[in-house]
């Protein structure tokens, strides 16, 4: 099995993911591609500004500020690191490295020349994680093909901040889907489903964490479902589907008032 993963360097949730994929499947890993671009990836008609007042009350203010201090801490060791050889590299780069895992800088996973690369690597399966939309030639790459996490219950809750829509949609239950990306969002088959209850205590930050400690055990448990070549997948029908977008501001404040008991 070769594996190959594209991913954005998101220092809070996607790093860990992804370095927890890393030492569990060293052996299979030939590869690591960071693309640019990062949660902000939002669309040219969106103002970030707007986008980062939205998340501030999702979030709330303490989760928000967190955060934004453990992003720039990261960004700041990353660059010490540089020339104090007493702060060690949190970075994916200094990881590889130390795995032995070749790993190349990328604007986009759907470049021309980085799809020449990866045609000559006969890879099984790619992994993900950037914020791209995947197109149809490098969808054609993987023998397997391509894998994405995803942070709900597919079909429900296609799309961007589903933590959000789930409470903001007053849902019961969630969950991590593990799925085959192609040209549609969110609409490949499903390998793995892990589903959990929530509780009235859950809000935003709990959720993305509680997902977060789920994903790389659904992760490995797909690989190695793919691995054995006997596998049922689970359907994502359009039928059944829903879609969501970025929150827009008005809705981020519908959510923070509903979270502190003012309003319906």
């Amino acid at each position: 099995m070769r594996i190959y993963i594209i991913t954005m360097e998101d220092p809070l949730y996607t790093l860990p993911f992804i370095k927890e994929i890393i030492n569990e499947k060293a052996g299979s890993i030939v590869g690591v591609a960071i693309s640019k671009g990062g949660r902000f990836k939002i669309g040219k008609k969106r103002s970030k500004f707007i986008y980062a007042l939205s998340l501030l009350l999702i979030m709330g203010l303490f989760g928000f500020v967190k955060n934004v201090m453990l992003t720039i801490r990261f960004k700041l060791k990353v660059q010490f690191s540089k020339f104090l050889t007493f702060i060690e590299n949190p970075g994916l780069e200094s990881f590889c490295k130390e795995k032995k895992i070749p790993l190349r800088q990328i604007k986009s996973p759907n470049n021309k020349e980085f799809l020449s690369f990866l045609r000559e690597e006969e890879i099984d399966i790619i992994i993900n994680q950037s914020q791209f939309i995947i197109k149809k030639e490098l969808l054609a790459i993987p023998t397997i093909g391509v894998l994405n996490r995803h942070n709900a219950l597919l079909p429900k809750n296609r799309g961007r901040l589903t933590p959000f829509w789930v409470l903001f949609k007053g849902e019961k239950e969630t969950g991590v889907s593990i799925h085959f990306v192609n040209e549609g969002l969110d609409s490949g088959e499903i390998v793995v489903q892990e589903r959990y209850e929530l509780s009235k205590k859950d809000n935003f930050n709990s959720i993305v964490e509680k997902n977060y400690q789920i994903a790389p055990k659904a992760m490995f448990k797909a690989i190695d479902i793919l691995a054995s070549g006997k596998y049922t997948l689970i359907p994502n029908p359009d039928s059944e589907a829903t879609l969501n977008t970025v929150p827009t501001f008005k809705e981020a404040f519908t959510f923070r008032m509903r979270q502190i008991g003012i309003g319906t």
